[in-house]
């Protein structure tokens, strides 16, 4: 087991003993996610590893077969705050498969500016189109019914997934927490979803997300939700106030619990209907 999610497991355990005053324990990530690997498979203008792509799966509760949403991180690498969206869309039904981008690739990060193009956005599309593939390949997934959950630049690479050169996907959604929006002209009928803080300056999904919207032909499904004051990460609770390159992370709650009401009632209509 990769010791961050070692750590992971002991605190969640450890808050369950102790109860942590008013903490809210979810006692079911105590239960370690399955460790999968996943096939690349090739995909337009993505540049794909070599080797399989390292995947964590967590099932919801139930018999299946599940909805599902794949999970992507941010430019950082995969972290804890990705295995808090495991336990929550496993709360609501959905089994959570959250890829590792960088680690097959050879890199730890890519969120300094030189380092953005070792793994970009659309190299990730290849790994969201690798995921589905193998996930129509479980019984206990619904094959027709999965969706994408990206943060920061994984929500970038969910926006892109949702063009036509994709559709071979069958997305039934997709989500973007925070990642700018990119060529409006190439989109296509995958509903969209964009949370953004109007204060965040890295890349300002808010402002581009907004006009990409605007750019759209009538009758395509997207919806565009904007904080006033808020910053880059609001939703991970993990976040205090921080610079990273040059640009403010900050948890806000009230946008946070905001959000979360939007993305389970968005997936509830596009997804588990």
């Amino acid at each position: 087991m990769p010791e961050v999610l070692k750590r992971f497991c002991l605190l969640w355990v450890l808050l369950a003993q102790t109860g942590c005053g008013a903490v809210m324990v979810p006692a079911a990530m105590a239960v370690t996610p399955d460790t999968v690997a996943i096939p690349p498979v090739a995909v337009a203008r993505a540049r794909m590893p070599e080797g399989p792509i390292p995947a964590l799966l967590k099932l919801p509760g139930g018999p299946g077969p599940h909805p599902a949403v794949i999970v992507l991180h941010g430019c950082g690498g995969r972290g804890l705050s990705q295995l808090d969206w495991a336990w929550r869309l496993n709360q609501w039904g959905y089994a959570v498969l959250i890829p590792d981008s960088m680690t097959p690739r050879g890199v730890k990060t890519v969120c300094a500016p030189e380092n953005q193009p070792r793994v970009t956005a659309r190299d990730r599309v290849g790994d969201v189109g690798s995921a589905v593939a193998w996930l129509r390949t479980r019984s206990d997934i619904d094959p027709a019914r999965i969706a994408v959950l990206g943060q920061s630049h994984g929500g970038s690479t969910a926006v892109l997934a949702t063009q036509r050169a994709y559709e071979g996907f069958g997305l039934s959604a997709a989500i973007d927490y925070y990642g700018p929006c990119r060529e409006p002209e190439h989109h296509g009928a995958v509903p969209l979803l964009v949370l953004a803080g109007e204060a965040d300056d890295w890349g300002h999904p808010a402002a581009r997300c907004r006009a990409y919207q605007t750019s759209l032909t009538p009758g395509r499904t997207m919806e565009v939700h904007t904080y006033p004051g808020v910053y880059h990460g609001f939703e991970n609770a993990r976040l205090h106030r921080t610079m990273h390159t040059g640009h403010i992370l900050d948890h806000d709650h009230p946008a946070a619990e905001d959000s979360f009401v939007r993305v389970h009632d968005f997936l509830n209509r596009w997804v588990k209907r």
